[in-house]
C-alpha cells in the first residue's frame, strides 16, 4: 500500500512539471527590440591621449530581410509592431506605416532576423524602448481598421506597400492596393468583436486573415 501511494506521487510530481513547462507554440515569434540601427562602442585595447577618447562604429551587414506587421494592441495605449520575419537584418530606412490619413516615417533601425520594433501611441512611452507615434497615429479600434506598411512615401502604388492588414470591414481606403498587391485578399478581413484587445501575429506564409490572432484580455 505503501509502495503504491509513493507511485501515485511521483506521477502526479510529474504531471505537475509537464503543465509547468511552456508550450513552444506560447513563444513570440518576433523579439522585440529597441529602435537603434548600430552601437557605438570603444575597444578594449584602445588607449586614450590627451584625454581624447576612442570610439568605433559598429557595422551591420544587411541582406534578405521580410518586414512584416506584427501584432496590434487596440486603445488609447495600443502599438503596432515592425518585425523582420527574413532570414537576414535588414534597414526600415525610409518605411513607413500608414493608419490612413495618418502616415509615420520610421527611424533608421536595422532589425535583425526575427525582431521588431514597437510603434506605440501611449503618450507616456518611454522613447528609448519603443518609436513614439503619440497624436501622429491614431489608436487603433476593434471595431475596423487597417495598417499598410511601405517602402516609400507612394503610397497609392501597389509596388511601394510590402504587408498590409485589415480587419472588420473592406470598406478601407488602402484595401484595393493591397489587394492590387496581393498581399491580401479580396473580400476577406479579419473578424473581431467589441472585446478584442490585440491581433497577434501568426504564419504569415500566405496573406490574408489566417495570419494573426484576434485575442482578448
Amino acid at each position: 500500500m505503501k509502495r503504491t501511494a509513493i507511485a501515485i506521487a511521483f506521477l502526479l510530481a510529474a504531471c505537475s512539471s509537464g503543465m509547468a513547462d511552456s508550450d513552444p507554440a506560447d513563444e513570440p515569434i518576433l523579439e522585440s527590440t529597441p529602435p537603434s540601427s548600430t552601437a557605438t562602442t570603444a575597444p578594449a585595447s584602445a588607449s586614450a591621449e590627451d584625454g581624447e577618447e576612442t570610439t568605433t562604429s559598429t557595422t551591420v551587414v544587411t541582406g534578405d530581410a521580410q518586414f512584416v506587421i506584427g501584432d496590434v494592441v487596440f486603445g488609447e495605449t495600443g502599438s503596432i509592431a515592425v518585425g523582420n520575419l527574413g532570414p537576414d537584418a535588414g534597414d526600415l530606412t525610409g518605411y513607413w506605416v500608414a493608419v490612413h490619413p495618418y502616415y509615420l516615417e520610421l527611424p533608421s533601425t536595422v532589425l535583425a532576423a526575427g525582431t521588431s520594433i514597437v510603434v506605440s501611441v501611449d503618450p507616456v512611452a518611454d522613447p528609448e524602448l519603443v518609436v513614439t507615434a503619440f497624436e501622429l497615429l491614431p489608436p487603433l479600434r476593434p471595431a475596423s481598421g487597417e495598417i499598410g506598411l511601405y517602402a516609400s512615401g507612394a503610397f497609392a502604388n501597389p509596388a511601394a506597400m510590402v504587408d498590409y492588414v485589415a480587419w472588420g470591414s473592406t470598406s478601407q481606403v488602402r484595401f484595393p492596393t493591397a489587394v492590387a498587391a496581393e498581399l491580401w485578399p479580396e473580400d476577406e478581413v479579419i473578424v473581431t468583436e467589441s472585446s478584442t484587445s490585440k491581433l497577434v501575429i501568426g504564419d504569415r506564409s500566405a496573406p490574408g486573415p489566417q495570419g494573426w490572432t484576434p485575442t482578448t484580455g
